[in-house]
């Protein structure tokens, strides 16, 4: 059982260390890390995907603060630079990538090439053309963050050291440009005529889009959402209905039918303790719905 404990593990060298390593963007790091760390600064950095597994801090990228904290994962693009801080010093459990310019070329060319290309010039590079969207994302709500996820799980057990850095590093380069280019389509949905802008607003839209799968046992409001999202009720109404293809309020019954099916399908809650959970005013509004969507009452569901 790995711990890694007051130590930085990269998996590329095989080697550890009692201080931070100084990253670069000529070489490729897979770390691993459980450690005290109050501050950190990579200047002129290469892309870095970094998985926070627990432990809190700030980051400033681009003159921006995020804030990070538990089962959180954020992309910072190749840029002059980013820096973390941990005031509270506290211990993080991290597992995190800086993939080498090289690499990225090679992703590049893999990415954006016709086929012919790749047959033909296989081992061609296709400089800086990817681009992230820079954002804290909740792991377990992307496909990417649930895949680092999963990573750092086999970086506690002894499995680990068979699993190939340079393999470990392409899958999750290639989950991060799915979830990143599904992320660009849906921002073509936004109105706006510039592309800054829609980005910013799909970025708010992602804040409200996790606080439902966060709080969906909860009573969710559009004022809930425009609060947390920083748009107002119809901005982030028309602009989340655009891009989710429902409104708020379809998209979180939606979610909490989902929901309740899993409940129902384990079988340890009562039909009235499962409408309780998932805050329904009352039984028969939770019967009703769960009928309407899935053509049996929850009573038929449970007997079937």
């Amino acid at each position: 059982m790995q711990e890694y404990k007051n130590e930085y593990y990269n998996h590329f060298s095989k080697k550890r260390d009692p201080i931070p390593p100084q990253f670069n963007r000529e070489e490729n790091f897979m770390m691993r890390f459980r450690t005290q760390l109050p501050y950190y600064g990579y200047n002129e950095n290469s892309l870095t995907i970094i998985y926070f597994k627990e432990g809190v801090g700030d980051l400033i990228m681009r003159d921006k603060k995020v804030k990070v904290d538990g089962n959180k994962f954020v992309v910072s693009n190749p840029s002059y630079g980013w820096e973390y801080f941990n005031k509270s010093e506290d211990y993080i459990d991290v597992l995190s990538f800086a993939i080498s310019d090289d690499l990225i070329a090679k992703f590049n060319f893999f990415a954006f090439a016709s086929e012919d290309q790749l047959l033909n010039v296989p081992l061609d590079k296709i400089e800086q053309k990817s681009f992230f969207i820079e954002k804290i994302y909740n792991a377990d709500h992307y496909p990417s963050g649930r895949l680092l996820k999963s990573i750092h799980q086999k970086s506690c057990t002894d499995i680990y050291e068979f699993l190939n850095p340079a393999e470990l590093t392409m899958e999750v380069l290639q989950a991060v440009y799915k979830d990143q280019f599904r992320a660009y389509l849906m921002a073509e949905k936004i109105k706006g005529t510039k592309s800054s802008t829609k980005i910013e607003v799909l970025k708010r839209l992602l804040v409200a889009y996790e606080y439902i799968h966060d709080n969906i046992e909860q009573k969710i409001t559009i004022e809930d959402l425009s609060f947390v999202s920083a748009l107002s009720e119809y901005h982030l109404y028309n602009s989340f209905k655009k891009v989710f293809g429902k409104t708020p309020h379809q998209y979180i019954l939606n979610l909490k039918m989902d929901r309740a099916k899993q409940y129902l399908s384990i079988g340890n809650l009562s039909i009235s303790g499962v409408a309780d959970i998932l805050s329904f005013p009352d039984l028969a509004s939770f019967s009703k719905l769960f009928k309407k969507t899935y053509g049996s009452s929850p009573k038929e569901f449970c007997i079937n």
